[in-house]
């Protein structure tokens, strides 16, 4: 009978270790490397209304944003190229009249391939090379990191034009 308890809490501690090292959130909540764009009027993160995202010169459908109210946005690499460009615009009214301001995002950036583990698989993590930008309602945007890895982490700040809203 001794013998035989023993036995039953070896194999209790056995699955129990066994169960632990065994992990959902082993990855992180973004499996893939994107980079974070929080949006900023002034110097303060706030939402910007009616706003859309579109890839520029992208197969298919790359409407990422259409007349949304965002803080936030990911803006997707692709890692076959060296170079990404997005259109953002939005309409305003200034004094009664409607225009619409349509700036351009250029990303220069390296592919990196990158295996996280077993979980998680191969991605590619990004280093950014050069951000460009026209500045019809765009003040500035802010590299805060060049290396893109699938942190939740904002890689950059787009600053919008206080004039512009």
């Amino acid at each position: 009978m001794n013998r035989l308890s023993f036995i039953a809490l070896l194999s209790l501690l056995a699955l129990t270790i066994g169960l632990g090292a065994c992990s959902d959130d082993s990855c992180y909540d973004n499996g893939s490397s994107l980079p974070l764009a929080t949006l900023h009027i002034g110097e303060n993160q706030q939402t910007v209304t009616g706003l859309s995202i579109m890839g520029i010169g992208v197969p298919g459908d790359s409407l990422l944003v259409d007349s949304s109210s965002i803080n936030e946005v990911y803006l997707p690499l692709r890692a076959s190229v060296s170079s990404t460009s997005y259109a953002l615009w939005r309409w305003v009214t200034t004094d009664n009249v409607r225009t619409m301001l349509r700036d351009t995002i250029t990303f220069d950036y390296e592919p990196v391939e990158y295996f996280h583990s077993i979980e998680c698989g191969a991605m590619f993590n990004f280093d950014i090379n050069n951000v460009s930008t026209t500045h019809h309602g765009i003040d500035s945007v802010v590299l805060l990191t060049p290396h893109v890895t699938n942190s939740r982490t904002p890689a950059l700040r787009i600053h919008f034009s206080q004039s512009a809203l």
